[in-house]
């Protein structure tokens, strides 16, 4: 490598490293309306293992598709007025947003492929439970990384809580506790993060 070609590379990682540095992140209306939604599903679900909500278990899978379109819908809207906050373009809004879609299509995948397996090859219907130990791994990789990139070193506390909820969960495959539990992690990892992030979000540009 010639002198010219490192002092290029070490101005592109300075550049990157300071349009991360004290970015503030506008996710947080994000986490607020998938968290939220997510409490309320796996509330729901805990209820109807219970026998509580009268739905029956067979169709349970109701409550997810609802959640999953309130939030595709909801979502579009939520991004309108973007663009226009300031920080929105910096690496570490850049990296958050690719983080978190790429852990929503893992999950999506992740579910599909629940999908096909139990229709085509009977496969236990108590494998739909690790859908919640899968999405919080995604938590934790997505929180971690955006934590590491904005100096956000608080991130870092939801990152760790749901990777301690990821490893938690199988013991409870099969229970209404699960979801009762999911439910108060994902408030403590995702809701109170989307109000702290909304809290502090920069006013749009005129």
């Amino acid at each position: 490598m010639t002198t010219q070609g490192a002092h290029e590379d070490l101005a592109y990682l300075k550049s990157l490293a300071e349009s991360g540095a004290n970015a503030p992140l506008i996710g947080g209306r994000y986490l607020l309306l998938w968290g939220g939604l997510s409490v309320l599903a796996t509330i729901a679900h805990g209820l109807v293992l219970e026998g509580i909500l009268p739905l029956a278990t067979r169709n349970v899978g109701v409550i997810w598709m609802v959640y999953g379109l309130v939030g595709g819908i909801t979502s579009a809207f939520l991004g309108r007025g973007l663009a226009g906050k300031p920080g929105a373009r910096s690496a570490a809004n850049r990296v958050s947003r690719a983080a978190w879609m790429t852990v929503g299509i893992g999950i999506f995948a992740y579910v599909l492929s629940l999908v096909f397996w139990t229709a085509v090859f009977n496969t236990p219907v108590v494998l739909f439970d690790s859908i919640l130990t899968i999405a919080f791994f995604g938590y934790g990789f997505a929180f971690s990384v955006t934590a590491a990139l904005s100096g956000l070193r608080w991130l870092y506390g939801p990152a760790l809580l749901s990777g301690i909820a990821a490893i938690i969960t199988p013991v409870l495959y099969g229970t209404s506790e699960l979801y009762f539990l999911s439910a108060a992690a994902i408030a403590l990892s995702a809701v109170l993060p989307g109000l702290k992030m909304i809290a502090h979000e920069p006013k749009t540009l005129t």
